[in-house]
């Protein structure tokens, strides 16, 4: 098929879908890998004590608000892709030894409960080739581990189940943000910070290559507790701003000295674990800043973090590699950087 064709997943596509603390969010696409178009797109809230740091804990009011979600968003699919984050899912960037691709699935499985300190009868296993180097036995390959805890995802499929969606790929969040970021964002030592309103989570990347992820206390659930309000009256700014033109922050934060304390709070956990990385593997030193989530609309916060850090920070823009809907409504909403992991997830989707 040529021309328009419908790709992978047929005329509806395939929905990304994020479980955040006190809301869900989700993003469906269609066509194919490279040549994604918006579909459609929504969020609902959820009780706060339903999904705790990743998890979800109560899947009948999950399940309820999926419910609610596809018919207002009027998603076409019900296939997902949905992403896991939480403090179950661990990571491992490997050199293996390098074989025929068609064996590489089998000896990866094989192999990979050297390192992990759990079975991997408890984990849910993937991963991805990300680059290939010199070994002293010959070429190796550089692999990323990801492996899930069964128990930390088992209610979310729970939910999915009672709601008659079909997970159709399970993928670990901070990844995903791989997949909308242009390529400007990949050059040199990147750090890619999602800001969720529950678990937050920094990943760090050499030219496009993800090195080290890992989940960091700091989230806008904190930020609403030093304001003493509920997650959904913080202040936030909605981005303006038309494709091509800079997203930034509007002048005034509104919160007063409940910024500046959670702020610097969280600014010098993201150095550490920066510089613990770049310590770590001797890599060149942080060239840029990509943040992400509802933690991107902070006002103040992007520049705080680059005159704090000394480096580009970027608000992520999720329709990057996203044809948009033509729905201004739709959107809209996506360009928003909350919406960053779960278009990824549908962009994962795409890859069959």
């Amino acid at each position: 098929m040529g021309g328009d064709s419908v790709g992978l997943f047929g005329q509806s596509g395939v929905v990304g879908l994020e479980f955040d603390t006190g809301v869900i969010r989700a993003v469906e696409v269609k066509g194919k890998a490279g040549r994604a178009k918006l579909v459609a797109a929504g969020m609902v809230e959820i009780p706060e004590e339903a999904v705790v740091d990743g998890s979800v804990v109560k899947e009948g009011e999950v399940s309820e608000a999926l419910g609610r979600l596809w018919a207002e968003a009027r998603f076409g699919s019900r296939e997902v892709v949905l992403g896991t984050f939480n403090q179950g899912v661990i990571t491992r960037m490997i050199n293996f030894p390098k074989v025929p691709e068609s064996k590489l699935d089998q000896a990866i499985r094989l192999s990979a409960q050297e390192y992990f300190p759990i079975p991997l009868s408890q984990l849910v296993l993937d991963f991805a080739v990300v680059g290939e180097i010199k070994g002293a036995n010959g070429p190796e390959l550089e692999v990323l581990l990801v492996g899930a805890r069964t128990a930390g995802i088992e209610k979310s499929l729970a939910a999915l189940q009672a709601s008659r969606l079909k997970p159709v790929v399970i993928d670990a969040s901070p990844l995903a943000l791989l997949r909308v970021l242009g390529e400007e964002s990949r050059a040199g030592t990147v750090a890619v910070v999602d800001i969720a309103n529950g678990l937050s989570s920094l990943m760090m990347m050499v030219n496009g290559v993800p090195r080290f992820t890992r989940g960091i206390p700091v989230s806008l659930k904190q930020y609403a507790g030093q304001l003493g309000l509920a997650l959904k009256e913080v202040p936030l700014f909605a981005p303006e701003a038309e494709e091509g033109e800079p997203l930034v922050a509007a002048s005034g934060d509104g919160s007063g000295g409940a910024f500046g304390s959670w702020a610097l709070a969280a600014v010098e956990e993201i150095r550490s674990t920066i510089n613990y990385f770049i310590k770590l593997d001797s890599w060149p030193e942080l060239t840029l800043l990509v943040l992400c989530g509802p933690g991107g609309r902070i006002p103040l916060l992007p520049e705080l973090l680059q005159n704090e850090l000394g480096v580009a920070v970027q608000v992520v823009r999720p329709l990057a590699r996203v044809a948009p809907a033509g729905k201004r409504p739709v959107d809209r909403l996506v360009k928003q950087p909350d919406f960053a992991v779960c278009t990824g997830l549908a962009l994962r989707g795409l890859e069959g």
